[in-house]
């Protein structure tokens, strides 16, 4: 209880305590004179049980202030996280909590998130052995991420020399050294074992390897007809540090829960994973090891929190990793996330769940920031903010200038708004800024994709055409439309292609007049100046990849860059788009194969003609296979320092290289697969 708070039950106590001796001295001295009036033969009416109501008001009433002002808690001392008032965010602090919270919200959806804290660790952990830097690097282009200087995990990374790949459906790391002659080493294959690998990183010294091990655990059914034992899969988040040079081992860490998602900022790596419920032990555990050390601890139910109102389904966990000492830090919030912004200074988080109310769903989304130490890799609970609406990916979300934008858009009825929100400097709440909840988006049209760059933001919407909205956010209270574009299809990603922020490439699916997708669609956008949907397209340039050949034989083209930015190569610098096509062809008797090409396109939004934006595709293209055998990625490398460079394009059973200034192919190279070469 704060200070004003004990005064006052001081004051309050003291005063019925005064009432209450008065009514006690009356008491008895009104017993005192009734046993003289009795023994004088003196005849006194019946005092009225009224008299002594009205007698004890004062203690009634002080003691009725005193009870109310201890079980309000209007005076007792807040929550704090640092000079944060939480009014949001409640430790759990013990596991009773967890379960209580599980039995009282079962039924409900929604979610939540965590707050900072450090593990009890049962041992130091030792310092890293740190390889000495490398020296130049070839020019390259490297994982296409959303924002510079927050790195993204990907399936393949390079530095320039070396071309670390991490393939599909396999359990190993390719590992190919590209030679000054354009000419790839393999290096053999890094074997992981057991672990399945999901995504790498790079740094100067290191390669880091996520995944996943597969553990089967039994679980015990129990109901009114008996006991039931069965087994289920859990997927165990593991961490392998390699040493970059040597593939040493330097570090590993499992989890007990797997990884969502995860973000590599300066030596810091940041993981969000989610762990289950549904076992004895809910304190999230690591598994470190360190030269051969493996230490185990467990995450306190003082840094495990919890927000009210909130159905407890699992349990979220961010953890930081700073790699040149391997320390590690964590914290958890009951609840799930759908996904995340980081910028180099901040974590968003965002959670879609939906409330059923008068007979209706209604769809929500609460937005949660943290604050980013990446010098010591640990996570600060700042607030958070519910909104309407849904959130479909991270390109919704962007942070600029202390301010936080999100597009949200919304079912029952078709509904799309921007809002913008900014952190309270007082307690852990975001405070809403500025919104546009009208006109974004024709009727019935649903958000497309979101792209964000400095005070201007896009957004394409989609029902039969593509309008693309530009918005001006240079006043963050006044937020403001400025332009409508207009093609067919949509745009599920967008790219600012040059510093004016005029100039846009964007990648997604052509229509019809009737909104039937047709083909993929790349298309550069000069961004006008008129605040209405023009007749005609303002897609100043495009490229439709149909969905068959000249000869009809193409049933069906996709591209995992429709859906995976990080698939594509994307270099205004270099004046590069390319991304991978895959496609089923077919021939007279219904027999298919799988045809696997990578496009490369060159930018140039000075070509005198504006049809020339965009340039014909060059095709380097996959042997033919019976299964599938799709190009995972193309990687950039100017091996010869002739600005032209070589794509490296690669898939599980082949690499074939590519050289941009002679336009031939440099060389093929067959990997080593599960599958027979009989199947090609």
């Amino acid at each position: 209880m704060t200070l004003i708070g004990w005064l006052i039950v001081s004051v309050l106590s003291a005063l019925g305590v005064f009432f209450g001796i008065q009514l006690i001295r009356d008491i008895l001295w009104n017993k005192k004179l009734g046993t003289y009036n009795k023994s004088s033969g003196i005849i006194i009416p019946k005092i009225p049980k009224i008299y002594w109501l009205k007698r004890s008001y004062g203690f009634i009433l002080t003691s009725m202030f005193v009870a109310t002002t201890v079980f309000s808690g209007v005076f007792s001392v807040p929550i704090m996280l640092g000079e944060k008032v939480l009014l949001n965010a409640t430790p759990v602090g013990s596991a009773d909590t967890i379960r209580s919270l599980m039995e009282s919200q079962q039924g409900n959806s929604f979610w939540d998130f965590f707050i900072g804290g450090d593990r009890v660790m049962d041992d130091m952990v030792p310092e890293a052995n740190q390889a000495p830097v490398a020296g130049t690097k070839k020019d390259f282009i490297d994982t296409n991420v959303q924002v510079e200087g927050v790195d993204e995990a990907d399936i393949v990374k390079t530095d320039g020399d070396t071309i670390y790949y991490a393939a599909r459906y396999q359990n190993i790391v390719r590992v190919l050294t590209v030679n000054d002659n354009g000419l790839v080493t393999q290096e053999g294959n890094l074997d992981l074992g057991l672990l399945y690998t999901d995504a790498l990183y790079l740094t100067e010294t290191q390669l880091i390897v996520i995944g996943y091990i597969y553990d089967y655990r039994p679980y015990q059914y129990i109901d009114g007809s008996g006991v039931y034992d069965y087994m289920y899969t859990a997927f165990t988040g593991a961490i392998r540090i390699y040493d970059k040079e040597t593939l040493e081992l330097e570090y590993t860490l499992e989890t007990d829960s797997n990884f969502y998602e995860h973000r590599l900022i300066g030596n810091a790596l940041f993981l969000i994973s989610n762990k289950s419920l549904y076992n004895d032990e809910l304190r999230p555990m690591f598994k470190e090891t360190v030269d051969g050390d493996t230490v185990t601890s467990y995450l306190g139910y003082d840094d495990i929190y919890y927000f009210d109102g909130v159905p407890v389904y699992g349990m979220t966990v961010l953890t930081g990793i700073n790699l040149e000492t391997f320390e590690v830090s964590s914290q958890a919030f009951l609840g799930y996330v759908s996904d995340i912004y980081a910028s180099t200074t901040s974590l968003y988080t965002v959670q879609n769940y939906s409330t059923y109310t008068l007979g209706q769903y209604q769809s929500k989304v609460q937005v949660i920031k943290y604050s980013l130490d990446t010098e010591n890799a640990k996570v600060t609970y700042v607030g958070q903010k519910e909104l309407s609406g849904y959130v479909s990916d991270q390109y919704w979300m962007d942070e600029y200038d202390e301010h936080f934008r999100i597009v949200t858009s919304s079912w029952s009825p078709i509904h799309n708004e921007l809002h913008i929100l900014k952190e309270n400097p007082e307690t852990d709440e975001l405070d809403l800024v500025g919104s546009i909840t009208q006109g974004l988006g024709l009727e019935n049209e649903t958000v497309k994709s979101v792209r964000f760059s400095g005070d201007r933001g896009f957004v394409v919407t989609f029902e039969q055409t593509d309008p693309l909205y530009t918005i001006d956010l240079s006043d963050p209270k006044n937020p403001e439309i400025i332009s409508i574009e207009k093609e067919p299809g949509f745009s599920t990603y967008l790219h600012v292609w040059n510093d004016e922020k005029t100039n846009l490439i964007g990648f997604g699916f052509n229509a019809d007049e009737n909104g039937w997708v047709n083909g993929l669609r790349l298309s550069a956008f000069m961004i006008s100046g008129t605040t209405e949907v023009k007749s005609d397209s303002d897609a100043v340039d495009s490229y439709i990849l149909s969905s068959e050949d000249e000869d009809g034989i193409y049933s069906y083209s996709y591209s995992e860059a429709s859906y995976n930015p990080k698939a594509m190569i994307v270099s205004p610098d270099h004046n590069i788009i390319a991304f991978p096509v895959m496609s089923w062809k077919y021939d007279s008797s219904w027999n298919y194969t799988y045809v696997s090409q990578f496009l490369v396109f060159y930018i140039d939004f000075d070509a005198e003609d504006p049809s020339d934006i965009i340039s014909d595709p060059i095709v380097i293209s996959h042997d033919e296979y019976d299964y599938y055998s799709g190009i995972d990625r193309g990687v950039y490398i100017d091996v010869f320092g002739n600005s032209k460079g070589v794509i490296y394009t690669l898939s599980f059973s082949q690499m074939v290289s590519y050289d941009l200034a002679t336009n031939e192919v440099i060389e093929s190279i067959l990997f080593e697969t599960n599958f027979d070469d009989d199947d090609k």
